[in-house]
């Protein structure tokens, strides 16, 4: 076969293969998610869909919508954005073994983001960083290694907004809002990194 043929099959071949693989990729980064109701709370950081996700690479991804566009700002002294994982504890009686939070930084819009290890006889545990980004106004990235979480089977999982400071909501209690609504969950099986065979 001449040259130019061989390339002219090489090239059909490959996009033959191209869908498939996109297709691959795709179904690999499905999120799963729960929606939660509008205005179900007053203010900036309403929480209106929770979802994660395995990427490609065998790491998760969080992430929180909010109902309208938010900023840094918004979330006021002592403020944070957080996934709640439950692996073995009940959403409904226990506190989740760990948490995915963002926190402001002391000056500009940076937000850090940490994974935290829940013990019941004190303060949180830092585990592991948590990668943020934000792809639109409204919506939060949470990129973490299932390693900090120790890679279980499956978990359930729910997202949490707190925000301090502004007229209807005092610097001491802070506003909340759940997504879902406790006691409820959402279940998340991982998926294994195809790479681990």
């Amino acid at each position: 076969m001449r040259p130019a043929a061989l390339a002219a099959v090489a090239l059909a071949a490959a996009a033959a293969v191209a869908p498939v693989a996109a297709h691959a990729q795709v179904e690999a980064i499905e999120p799963t998610f729960q929606l939660d109701a509008k205005k179900d709370v007053r203010g900036p950081l309403d929480v209106v869909r929770v979802a994660m996700s395995t990427r490609t690479d065998g790491s998760l991804r969080g992430e929180l919508t909010m109902r309208k566009a938010w900023d840094t700002a918004d979330l006021g002294p002592r403020g944070s954005l957080c996934l709640k994982l439950y692996v073995k504890a009940d959403p409904g009686s226990d506190i989740p073994e760990y948490l995915v939070c963002a926190t402001p930084t002391k000056e500009g819009e940076a937000l850090v983001g940490r994974v935290l290890r829940n013990k019941a006889n004190g303060l949180p545990r830092n585990v592991g960083d948590a990668a943020i980004a934000r792809p639109t106004t409204r919506t939060i990235y949470f990129g973490f290694d299932a390693g900090a979480i120790r890679r279980p089977a499956r978990l359930k999982f729910a997202g949490e907004s707190v925000w301090r400071g502004s007229r209807k909501c005092p610097q001491t209690t802070g506003c909340t809002d759940l997504a879902p609504n406790a006691p409820d969950a959402r279940d998340f099986r991982l998926r294994r990194d195809s790479r681990s065979g």
